[in-house]
Formats: structure tokens, C-alpha cells, sequence
């Protein structure tokens, strides 16, 4: 009887030793998808892990971005944009965080009939630049237009609003 109580006893301490080290362990790391790892390298820095930013710098991606694709030309834009073209992604990663930006970041904004992104229309897109225009003017064009006409939510206006 002596020597089940101190195996019981022993199992005890063991337990408690065990339960302490839980919790001094530090937190697990969190993984991240491929797409996830180079949107928050190349584009979360700015624009914020989850999409959200200060928007009045920075434009605002979480339930916003995906409202680009209501158009081809606010869909081109979004691979047109200098930072995105010139990334040193290849097309095929490129693609890939385009897709997780506009259809994991967009949320709502997304409309029902966009398609993802594929490698052959970013190679194509990305070979043509938005460096000769006004960045400002040409995405307050296409906002005014995706407001106006395919109801996005006013919040797009949010960024350059001091610039307007």
C-alpha cells in the first residue's frame, strides 16, 4: 500500500511539473501560406498584415480591394500599380498574392462573377506599368466610376482625400 501511494504520489508531482512547463513554453509560431508570406513581405508592411492600414496614406485593402474587380480596367489597375508590377515576385507567386490579397483580404467586396488571377494575364499586365500617369488621378477615376456604377463603397474615397 506503501509503495502505490508514492507511485501515485510521484505520478502527481509529475503531472503538475508537466502542467508548469506548459505554460512556461512560448507560443507557437504561426504558419503562413507561400501567398501569405509574400503578401505580408512585399505589401503588409504598407497596407498592414490583415489589410488594414491608415488609410488616407495608404490605401485600405480588408473588404475594399476586391470591388477593383468589377471592371477590367480596375482589375488591370491592381497589376499595373508600380509596386506590384515591379516586384521581383515571379508571375506565378505574383498571381498567387494577388488572389489571396483580393479574394482572402477583399472579402464582401468581391464580386460574385471575378475570377482569380492567372499567370499569363499578370506576365501580360505587369509588362505595362501605371509610371507615366498620375497615380493619384487615375485611381480616383476608377473609384468615382466603381461608386458610381457598380455601388463599392464609399470608403475607397478615403484614400487622397486630401489630395481631392
Amino acid at each position: 500500500m506503501r509503495a502505490l501511494l508514492l507511485v501515485v504520489g510521484l505520478m502527481s508531482t509529475l503531472a503538475q511539473t508537466h502542467d508548469s512547463m506548459a505554460e512556461t513554453r512560448p507560443p507557437a509560431i504561426p504558419t503562413f501560406t507561400k501567398p501569405q508570406s509574400d503578401y505580408l513581405l512585399g505589401c503588409g508592411g504598407c497596407h498592414g498584415e490583415n489589410g488594414t492600414s491608415n488609410s488616407k496614406l495608404v490605401p485600405e485593402l480588408r473588404g475594399q480591394v476586391g470591388f477593383f474587380l468589377n471592371t477590367p480596367e480596375g482589375r488591370e489597375y491592381l497589376v499595373r500599380l508600380p509596386n506590384v508590377a515591379f516586384s521581383t515576385m515571379s508571375d506565378q507567386e505574383l498571381a498567387d498574392v494577388l488572389n489571396f490579397m483580393v479574394f482572402r483580404i477583399g472579402g464582401a467586396s468581391v464580386p460574385a462573377h471575378a475570377a482569380p488571377y492567372t499567370i499569363a494575364e499578370v506576365a501580360r499586365l505587369r509588362k505595362q506599368p501605371l509610371n507615366e500617369v498620375s497615380l493619384v488621378d487615375y485611381r480616383k477615376r476608377l473609384v468615382e466610376m466603381l461608386i458610381g456604377q457598380h455601388g463599392a463603397s464609399q470608403k475607397l474615397r478615403v484614400y487622397g482625400s486630401d489630395r481631392y
